[in-house]
């Protein structure tokens, strides 16, 4: 039914209260702005049902159910998958360490984790909870879309983001003790719980008892980030404040930084290529299928030539989903597919060995 302009107003200041209480200030004058604007500018209908948690948190969920099988057997390398489960952890790493490099094909072990809970995870979730309605990840109006405000530029974790990913490093850290690689999305959500989650192998954790360090590295890619266009918690803030934060990650790949202007030009790149293509000038959302190119340069062009062979990627969940989908290739049937066809949940960790083979 309709709310009144009343109930709609009262909606809207418990909401903003609620944010106020569990969000960083800046995050959350973006949504009391948003929700005072609300209350007065349009009604929404009450829904007391729950929606799922897949789509009432998560604004780069997608609705496609394509096959993507076309891609996967256009491209020169092939990459099988299998998920690994910590029953088969040892036994695989010791396969690892034995590999025969004079074959064709390559395998590596790597653990994929999705970002914990950002600000603008919480922000649609809210908006979802209180409104009933979803947040329309394409509109192109900023009072309607609060996903484009500049506030929530580059959105950061939030406390339950945090915990998330304390959650895992407790639970899974052992099965990490391997790691000779992280490499992470250069959005500042993603460097928190990458820093979170793996711990024990930041500079200052992973000395050996001679006080040298073990030698894990830790390299941003513009590769892994999230949808690029319009939705504007996932443009990068300058690159100058990250710097300061995360003095221990190699920045060095980001796509032509210039350090004058201090621009996010892999995102500019994208809007100013998209933008022409919409009468309002708004960019484009990435479309699955060029995130799935995305996803595949990455595994093929950086992943499969490093040495390391056990590597953890920390990354956000529309990549990751056009990864699992459109690029990686599970042996049909296996539990595998339904396993990893779906999306990452909040910093969530899944391990797979990939097998990369070149056809000739």
């Amino acid at each position: 039914m309709q709310l009144t302009r009343r109930r709609s107003a009262a909606m809207a200041l418990a909401l903003s209260s609620s944010l106020q209480r569990s969000v960083p200030v800046a995050s959350y004058h973006v949504a009391s702005a948003f929700f005072n604007h609300l209350s007065g500018r349009i009604s929404v209908r009450h829904n007391h049902q729950r929606l799922k948690s897949s789509s009432r948190d998560d604004p780069s969920l997608t609705s496609e159910a394509t096959c993507y099988n076309h891609l996967k057997q256009s491209r020169p390398i092939r990459i099988k998958a299998k998920a690994l489960h910590s029953s088969e952890a040892a036994a695989t790493k010791a396969d690892l360490a034995n590999d025969d490099k004079s074959t064709s094909t390559i395998t590596k072990l790597v653990h994929f984790q999705r970002h914990g809970q950002g600000t603008h995870n919480q922000l649609y979730q809210q908006w979802t909870d209180r409104t009933g309605i979803p947040i329309d990840l394409s509109e192109t109006n900023p009072e309607l879309n609060p996903l484009l405000l500049p506030d929530i530029i580059d959105a950061p974790l939030t406390d339950k983001g945090r915990n998330q990913c304390k959650e895992q490093r407790i639970d899974k850290s052992k099965y990490f003790a391997g790691v000779e690689l992280i490499v992470v999305s250069p959005l500042v959500r993603a460097l928190e719980t990458a820093c979170i989650t793996f711990e024990d192998h930041l500079p200052s954790a992973s000395k050996r008892d001679d006080g040298e360090e073990e030698g894990v590295r830790w390299i941003a890619h513009e590769g892994i980030r999230e949808e690029l266009g319009l939705l504007l918690c996932n443009q990068r803030r300058p690159l100058k404040e990250t710097l300061l934060e995360f003095t221990h990650v190699d920045f060095s790949l980001l796509a032509q930084h210039d350090e004058r202007s201090d621009e996010d030009v892999y995102w500019k790149q994208h809007c100013e290529r998209t933008s022409m293509k919409n009468a309002d000038g708004a960019p484009q959302r990435e479309s699955m299928e060029d995130m799935s190119h995305r996803a595949y340069d990455f595994l093929v062009e950086y992943l499969y030539r490093r040495p390391e062979k056990e590597i953890a990627v920390v990354g956000h969940s529309a990549w990751l989903l056009a990864m699992t989908n459109a690029v990686l290739e599970f042996d049909e049937g296996s539990e595998d597919v339904e396993e990893f066809g779906t999306m990452f949940g909040q910093a969530e960790l899944r391990s797979a060995t990939l097998t990369f083979t070149e056809i000739n």
